[in-house]
């Protein structure tokens, strides 16, 4: 019922009862009205009680919401940190690979300029192809190490890529359920007037004389 449809109640509810004052009935008649007015007020009060238990609620949730988005922007920072850390470590090997590769170059060129010495250089050319065999060792362990730091890389991503899609997740978690704490405190809002106007009503109805004594009136 809205506020006005409350005031013109209550106005011809005065109308009734001052028409049949000096009655027996105007007793029963305020008797009816403050039982109906305290009904109504310990509706509205369980009802509120109801809805702050359903804000406490609400409000927990959101705090929940917010320090697990906190941890998960946290861990992002950290994988972001970690996919730097494996790229810039990429970088570095794939720099090391391509010296690597150039320094094989440059000792076959030297092998192969020295092929025409073959009977006096038969010694530098074992040693020679020892080291190009340890050369080619190496670079096949940098390339392995190569395609495995990418594939971290990759892995790293895709872990971002999912935690950031939990953050907007969640952002869009939190955001409705601001909406709906925002919404239940209008309601509590809306309940808590409502109900001071009813205590005001019914303050009234026993603040008369005819009325100060009856049960219902207790504590006004």
């Amino acid at each position: 019922m809205s506020a006005i449809g409350r005031r013109l109640n209550l106005g011809l509810l005065a109308l009734i009862v001052l028409s049949v004052a000096g009655t027996a009935g105007a007793t029963v008649f305020y008797q009816d009205a403050t039982s109906d007015l305290q009904t109504q007020n310990d509706r509205l009060q369980e009802k509120n009680s109801e809805l702050q238990s359903e804000l406490e609620t609400a409000r927990t949730n959101l705090q929940e919401n917010r320090t697990q988005l906190q941890e998960l922007r946290n861990t992002l920072n950290t994988r972001t940190q970690d996919v730097d850390q494996v790229a810039k470590e990429l970088d570095r090997t794939s720099k090391q690979l391509n010296a690597t590769e150039n320094q094989l170059a440059e000792t076959r060129a030297e092998l192969r300029e020295r092929e025409d010495q073959v009977d006096e250089l038969q010694s530098t050319n074992r040693e020679l192809d020892e080291e190009i065999s340890s050369l080619r060792e190496e670079r096949d362990r940098l390339e392995s190490e190569v395609a495995d730091l990418e594939s971290d890389v990759e892995t790293l991503r895709s872990e971002r890529d999912q935690l950031q899609e939990d953050v907007e997740d969640l952002e869009a978690e939190i955001e409705t359920l601001e909406d709906d704490v925002a919404e239940l405190e209008q309601r509590v809002e809306d309940l808590e007037s409502e109900n001071s106007e009813m205590e005001s009503d019914l303050e009234t109805l026993c603040s008369q004389e005819e009325n100060a004594e009856k049960p219902s009136c207790e504590g006004y």
